[in-house]
Parts: C-alpha cells; structure tokens; sequence
C-alpha cells in the first residue's frame, strides 16, 4: 500500500468513526439535561458534522493538494478539544463519547501525518 492509499483508508476510516459519534451525540441529546450540557453536545454534533465533510473531503483530494488537506485535517482537532471543554465543564458523564473523541484525535493525528508525509514525498508536484 502506498502512502496515498494507507492516508485515504485513514480518511476513510476517520468519517466512519465520526458517524458513529454522531449518532451516540444524537442519541444522548433526546433526553433531557441541563442547558449547559446541551449547549456541550451541540458543539460536538457540529464539531463531527465539520468532521465528517473534512475527512471526506480530505480522502477524494489527498492526491491533488495534500497541503490544504493538511490544514483541513488539523483544525479537525482544536475543535473537538474545546467541545470536549465544554462537556467536562457541564460535568456530562459520558464515557463512550469521550472514547470516540479519543478515537477522533488518533484519526486526526494519522491524518495529519500521512498528509505530511505526502507533502514531503512529492514537493515539486504541488
């Protein structure tokens, strides 16, 4: 497997887990909570919106500008990271959204890596 495929499995694979966070966010908003708490989850269910269209985007484009993509992945993280803020400040206890954050942050650092990685290997292409 050569780089742009293991980064466009990544990315791949980086939307999939999104999806399924979402849909635990999704699941956990119907019931009731505080307003803090779900001020929390809707910036998590944007944050994996913006997510999800990143890595998707991201996996069809790898090979045209890996350097956006770069970017494109990146700022996956700080966002995730300050939802994340939120939710323990409402004190939600949730822990198989924070694994899926914890999932998150693996695909994003992958990702960024591999688009890294792919900058490095083809600098006069771009």
């Amino acid at each position: 497997m050569d780089t742009t495929q293991l980064g466009t499995l990544i990315m791949k694979l980086g939307a999939a887990n999104s999806k399924a966070t979402l849909n635990v966010y999704n699941e956990i908003i119907k019931k009731p909570g505080s307003p803090q708490a779900l001020k929390a989850l809707n910036c998590y269910v944007e944050a994996y919106k913006y997510a999800i269209l990143s890595f998707e985007m991201v996996s069809s484009e790898l090979v045209e500008d890996p350097q956006t993509e770069n970017y494109d992945v990146a700022v996956i993280g700080p966002e995730i990271s300050n939802c994340e803020k939120e939710l323990i400040n409402a004190k939600v206890q949730a822990p198989r959204l924070l694994a899926g954050n914890r999932f998150m942050k693996y695909y994003v650092s992958m990702g960024y890596e591999i688009t890294s990685s792919l900058e490095l290997e083809n600098p006069n292409e771009f």
